[in-house]
């Protein structure tokens, strides 16, 4: 069973849910970034992160963390389900 950070948990993909009042839900406004994971590794995290923050500027949004604080999360993400070869979907 994957493992998935949503609203502020680590929670197993089964247990992951969205209130219907979340605004990604009600208006569709949201913007994503995938990071690739080779050998356990991120690729090119920084470029993700720079352009992410791009796109939420451009829509008007604002993210509450850090990108040191978006990094630890995806590390532990990687760490938590064992991902050798693979990618990290975000999504505001």
């Amino acid at each position: 069973m994957r493992v998935v950070f949503v609203n502020g948990r680590f929670v197993r993909e089964s247990e992951a849910a969205v209130s219907i009042f979340d605004r990604g839900f009600t208006m569709g406004d949201g913007v994503y970034e995938v990071t690739s994971v080779m050998q356990g590794r991120m690729l090119e995290f920084d470029a993700h992160m720079a352009r992410l923050m791009r796109s939420l500027n451009e829509v008007g949004m604002v993210l509450d963390m850090s990108g040191t604080r978006l990094k630890e999360i995806h590390e532990e993400l990687i760490s938590l389900n064992k991902l050798d070869d693979g990618l990290v979907y975000l999504q505001v």
